[in-house]
């Protein structure tokens, strides 16, 4: 940009803009954690997130750390809460990074060598970490159980969060989006995109996408362009339990604290392996790889690339034109009745008692 061709004012305006973007580069710092705090590192991970400014990277070296993250005020709820890691609205753009021994990154979930375990105690489901800052990353770390009480692993309510080549091994756990700050005024979501690729998602842990996320309301090109950096890839999803490995819930539900339509995602390049044997209707209804429940808009969601851009050891599909166009059914949930569900299911008997005069059934058998 030549600034000579510029007003006055705007060559004023474009420099305060460098010089701010300049400063907020100086500012941004790395450092380090390790069990022992020797070396200038800190010995707890919230301790360094404590200690870090907007868009700092934190290095979290092998070993196992107990995290606690006492005293926590929300800023779209209030209330004090006890997490087991607290990133805040305040602490947007910091990366926490697990690296190895000499301090390279970890960029594949095999290598993690940082196990974090949690002691969350909120009384809205345990979540073990909090994500409540916007463009947070978590990569290249193993992220086990909260011992006071699982639900939630991870629980976001920031935008643009990126979970990224971890070891999630948390039975009955969760990577749960809901959107605090959801702009009823516009049915606009502030959890606009998010990014989950290249984590090894283990047995009974899901990703739940719940209560406004994904919602854009301003343009059809910004929905677009906001569906594009909604992405859910190369990740392996190993489940035995009734619940999908990634679910889509939107209000109509009947569930309390489902709110909100939902937004869809791309999904591709994943490995799902669902090893759930049962012939129970409550299991049937709730059961499978992928799927869509309450309020959404269809139209994101491309079932047909779900089935074919991802492997799955056992998968049906029912539908008048299945891949592209699946059956939506209803089943009676905890709360009253779910409505138009549509999934990639993992049991034949499944699809089957949902099927309608006319319908077909795909199957897709792999590994």
């Amino acid at each position: 940009m030549k600034l000579t061709k510029l007003f006055p004012v705007a060559r004023l305006a474009v420099l305060a803009a460098l010089l701010g973007i300049l400063t907020v580069a100086a500012q941004a710092a790395t450092s380090c954690v390790n069990p022992s705090g020797s070396n200038g590192c800190f010995n707890s991970i919230q301790g360094a997130i404590d200690a870090a400014a907007p868009g700092d990277t934190i290095k979290v070296y092998p070993g196992v750390y107990d995290e606690t993250a006492a005293g926590r005020t929300l800023v779209d709820i209030g209330g004090t809460y006890q997490f087991g890691l607290f990133i805040s609205r305040a602490k947007s753009g910091i990366t926490i990074q697990g690296v190895d021994a000499k301090g390279k990154d970890i960029k594949e979930f095999k290598k993690v060598q940082a196990l974090i375990t949690t002691e969350a105690t909120n009384d809205f489901g345990p979540s073990g970490i909090f994500v409540e800052g916007d463009h947070v990353t978590l990569a290249g770390l193993g992220i086990g159980t909260n011992p006071p009480g699982q639900n939630k692993t991870i629980e976001i309510i920031g935008d643009d969060f990126t979970l990224q080549d971890c070891d999630i091994s948390d039975l009955y756990g969760s990577v749960y989006f809901g959107d605090f700050a959801f702009d009823t005024g516009t049915n606009t979501s502030h959890i606009k995109t998010y990014r989950i690729e290249g984590n090894n998602v283990q047995d009974g842990v899901s990703i739940d996408i719940g209560n406004g996320a994904g919602m854009v309301n301003t343009s059809e090109k910004d929905a677009k362009e906001a569906l594009k950096r909604r992405i859910i890839r190369r990740n392996r999803f190993t489940n035995s339990q009734y619940w999908p490995s990634i679910s889509f819930n939107g209000s109509d539900t009947g569930v309390p604290w489902f709110l909100y339509s939902v937004g869809g995602a791309i999904i591709k390049e994943n490995d799902f392996v669902n090893t759930l044997v049962s012939n129970d209707p409550f299991d049937l209804d709730r059961e499978g790889h992928i799927r869509a429940r309450g309020t959404y808009d269809n139209d994101e969601f491309d079932w047909e690339s779900y089935w074919n851009d991802n492997k799955f050891n056992a998968a049906y599909v029912v539908g008048p034109k299945p891949p592209r166009n699946l059956r939506a059914y209803s089943y009676l949930g905890d709360f009253g009745v779910i409505n138009n569900v549509r999934r990639i299911g993992a049991i034949l008997e499944g699809e089957q008692a949902h099927a309608q005069p006319g319908d077909k059934i795909l199957k897709k058998k792999g590994h």
